[in-house]
């Protein structure tokens, strides 16, 4: 998943917080968790009802029962819609036998009774985790957000019970009232009820599919929003899209900024090598522009040579490398101009320097 493509705001919530998002998620998705829901639940309800005609109380527990099977349609709509396009309800119920895996037959036995149930639900389907990885998985996201999934199923389980007993009683209040008595209507339907009618118990348990097709998907929403909370603060989710955002943000200008800075580290990197002609085209090139400098290196006033003298004894070869100056008395400097003395010695040293 991309969490850049969410259609909500990923960010650290609390836990009540999370499942006011995920009213939210459900409120936006009603029409296709509905009619997904109702298009999957009521065939199955229609055949269980035929098959325990005479029993319709084993009817409702065996539909109440097979809820977590029916549970992943609805996650799989909120998933999809969540991240990208949600799917038709064609799609969805076409997907629903792919989706039931290898969790159901866990989520049907031993887990059922699980007032966590919404919250692990994603880890099985979404995650794919099995066994130990399943288990160390859950107890990782339980450390946190269990308390607001055990709440949610309690709260969720009188919420269908609040919802029945208004079903109920709407149903109730459109027979009419007779005239000799206003309660005679509550007799005839108790007498009906007493009575071993199995129509009036499959009545209410259409009743109880009806109200769990509006309640059940906003279930599984709210379950789903705290797992999301729960790994948005496990692994810091807000901050990998802040950096996604300043990256895409900075990244035009770093771009921007090479290009103006690689004409500039080229020319440097040429001007490194000298040697190397460069401006052939004109009319001095690099080499030339290095002989001229050379040349007028050697001249004055860069370069000044002149002849020094003094006195030494014949075949005696200099210790120093750079003699000492001496000075020459009016009286030496006359000798020194005589043949027969062999005193020349030439040096150079530039103009500026002294002795």
């Amino acid at each position: 998943m991309n969490l850049a493509d969410a259609s909500v705001s990923i960010r650290p919530r609390s836990r009540w917080e999370a499942i006011d998002l995920g009213l939210r998620l459900a409120g936006r998705h009603r029409r296709l968790l509905v009619l997904s829901w109702l298009w999957l639940t009521v065939p199955a309800f229609l055949l269980i009802s035929t098959l325990s005609w005479r029993n319709p109380a084993v009817a409702v527990l065996v539909f109440w029962w097979l809820k977590p099977a029916f549970d992943v349609l609805p996650l799989h709509i909120l998933a999809q819609g969540l991240f990208a396009q949600p799917p038709t309800v064609r799609q969805a119920l076409r997907a629903w036998p792919r989706l039931l895996g290898r969790h159901t037959l866990s989520n049907l036995t031993w887990r059922r009774l699980n007032p966590m149930r919404s919250f692990d639900l994603p880890v099985a389907q979404l995650e794919g985790l099995r066994s130990h990885a399943y288990r160390d998985r859950t107890n990782l996201l339980h450390r946190q957000q269990g308390g607001a999934a055990t709440w949610l199923t309690l709260i969720g389980a009188h919420v269908e019970a609040i919802l029945l007993m208004g079903a109920s009683t709407v149903l109730l209040l459109m027979i009419p009232l007779s005239e000799n008595s206003d309660w005679e209507w509550f007799d005839s339907l108790r007498g009906i009820a007493t009575k071993e009618e199995a129509w009036v118990g499959h009545v209410s348990n259409l009743l109880y599919v009806l109200v769990v097709a509006f309640w059940e998907p906003i279930y599984v929403a709210c379950g789903f929003t705290l797992y999301l909370n729960r790994r948005t603060w496990l692994e810091a989710w807000d901050l990998e899209l802040i950096l996604r955002s300043l990256r895409q943000r900075l990244l035009p200008m770093v771009a921007l900024g090479l290009c103006f800075a690689l004409p500039w580290v080229s020319q440097e990197a040429k001007a490194g090598q000298p040697e190397a002609p460069r401006l052939t085209q004109q009319r001095l090139d690099s080499a030339q522009s290095r002989q001229a400098i050379d040349a007028v290196l050697k001249q004055p006033p860069f370069s000044n040579p002149h002849t020094e003298t003094r006195w030494h004894w014949r075949g005696e070869q200099a210790k120093d490398k750079k003699p000492a100056r001496r000075k020459l008395n009016p009286a030496s400097r006359r000798l020194n101009r005589l043949p027969i003395f062999n005193t020349s010695a030439k040096s150079s040293r530039p103009c500026c320097g002294s002795h």
